[in-house]
């Protein structure tokens, strides 16, 4: 097979031969991460809209899916479906029907999808916050306060011909036109870490064991190490773990190499409450044994073996075509067939090595839920240090007594943020403030990007309706919003 490209109407082609049946993809560089935590779901709702004006939508060779970094539109079967199907999705984005937007939004509730899944969104969420990558873990808090104004914001900036591209399990078929609005790439912007001390562990909101960790990803050749060595570290630990200790059922891996020079691997797994801390350690034991010693001869040439299989069978096509669209919408040079087997021939132990080097200094631990590690000096996330904002004073009022506001209970709200003193402390900068949910029932939360909460009532402090206007006022319209369930 021969990875090749042509363009169609200023969008790139890529398409590989292949025996399968004919498939076709459009990928815009656009997802979750270039959205805010406001605008949360908008990307999706594009999506729905979009899907919607395409005949026979229940038919199963269609489908379209928002990722973290992409948003893909696909089809198989015959020529004239896929050009049918193309033309209807080019038809919304170049001149786009919004007569069924509160519809969708309310397909969109209840879908209740998620990008990742729920464990692994968790690590990104820790990692980076409500923001970019993090974003992966959130439930959007406000579809409804999506506007047309939003959707057609985006289709203008990101679903244009300059930030598409298409891929094929064969060539291009006669008669195919992707009429899109022009515009330029939209290239990602880094995903910047909140400033946490790690290694540090969470407790999560699921059976699931979980670690991430940062991995060097400035050049493919690193990419193609952290792949390489993930893959290892995954046959390891299904020979240790499952086969030898009967800690765990499975492990499985995820990469987030598209931003910058550092990415993220998560690894996810599923022991028993009781051997959740015996296969972290395991786990451990394991990436610190790579990262001391590397994998061996065997180990690097079984991947090698295993990628030339894969790349043997036809059915790899489209997918070799869907990684050389998804890199140039990235800004770099799409890897040949050729060009990737070289580039898993050309990992070394100390390109593995290399690819681990940055485990223990920027691991975070997701632990089951109702465990934790038995190592008490891995600090917990509930230990992070809490910056007092200082500013005007309000006190506990005697209703607020009544209520169960625990006794010294102070509420602070000044011109850098909000700090409540209470039976825990938070604080929430202005500046980090994503979200503002203010419910009928009077109750005031306040979300900050860092995930951290501040839940108020103006009768719990003494003239406290004036201490929530002054918040509210703060934090603006455009971060206010309504809670679904309310």
């Amino acid at each position: 097979m021969t990875l090749q490209r042509t363009e169609t109407g200023g969008v790139p082609v890529f398409w590989v031969e292949s025996t399968q049946p004919l498939t076709a993809q459009l990928v815009f560089r656009a997802g979750v991460q270039d959205e805010s935590f406001m605008t949360a779901g908008l990307t999706h709702l594009v999506e729905h809209l979009a899907m919607s004006g395409v005949p026979d939508l229940r038919r199963q060779s269609h489908n379209a899916t928002v990722g973290l970094t992409f948003t893909s539109f696909t089809c198989s079967g015959k020529a004239e479906a896929l050009t049918s199907f193309l033309a209807a999705v080019c038809s919304f984005l170049s001149a786009p029907d919004l007569s069924r937007l509160e519809i969708e939004k309310k397909i969109l509730a209840a879908e209740a999808s998620s990008t990742l899944p729920p464990a692994t969104g968790e690590h990104l969420r820790q990692r980076f916050g409500l923001t970019s990558l993090g974003l992966a873990d959130v439930s959007p808090p406000s579809l409804e306060g999506l506007e047309p104004v939003d959707v057609l914001q985006l289709l203008q900036s990101h679903f244009t011909a300059g930030n598409a591209a298409l891929a094929l399990s064969g060539p291009p078929p006669e008669g195919l036109r992707l009429d899109l609005p022009s515009g330029p790439p939209r290239r990602p912007d880094t995903a910047n870490a909140l400033d946490i001390p790690l290694p540090v562990w969470f407790e999560q909101g699921w059976p699931r064991l979980g670690l991430s960790f940062e991995v060097p990803a400035g050049t493919e050749a690193m990419r193609e190490a952290v792949r390489a060595v993930s893959r290892i570290a995954c046959r390891r630990a299904h020979a240790t773990l499952r086969q030898e200790r009967g800690w765990i059922y499975d492990i499985d891996v995820m990469h987030f190499l598209d931003n910058g020079d550092r990415g993220i691997l998560c690894f996810e797994s599923d022991p028993t409450a009781r051997h959740a801390d015996d296969a972290r350690l395991g786990l451990m034991a394991i990436l610190q044994d790579l990262q001391f010693n590397g994998p061996t001869a065997d180990e690097l040439h079984t991947e090698v073996e295993e990628l030339q299989e894969y790349l043997d069978d036809s059915a790899s096509g489209i997918e070799m075509a869907i990684a050389a669209a998804e890199s140039h919408l990235l800004g770099r040079a799409p890897v040949s067939l050729e060009d990737k087997l070289a580039l898993a021939r050309g990992v070394t132990a100390e390109d593995c090595r290399a690819a681990l080097a940055s485990l223990d200094a920027t691991a975070i631990f997701g632990m089951p839920e109702g465990t934790q590690p038995k190592d008490d000096s891995i600090r917990s996330d509930s230990e992070r240090p809490v910056e007092w904002l200082g500013g005007r004073e309000f006190r506990r009022s005697v209703r607020g007594a009544f209520l169960g506001v625990p006794g010294g209970s102070k509420l602070f709200v000044g011109e850098k943020g909000v700090t409540l003193s209470s039976d825990y402390t938070a604080s929430i900068t202005w500046d980090d403030l994503v979200g503002v949910a203010v419910a009928p029932d009077g109750l005031v939360s306040l979300i900050g990007m860092d995930s951290q909460q501040i839940h108020l009532r103006d009768t719990w402090f003494g003239k406290g309706q004036q201490a929530i206007e002054t918040i509210l006022h703060r934090a603006g319209e455009e971060r206010c919003f309504t809670p679904a369930d309310a």
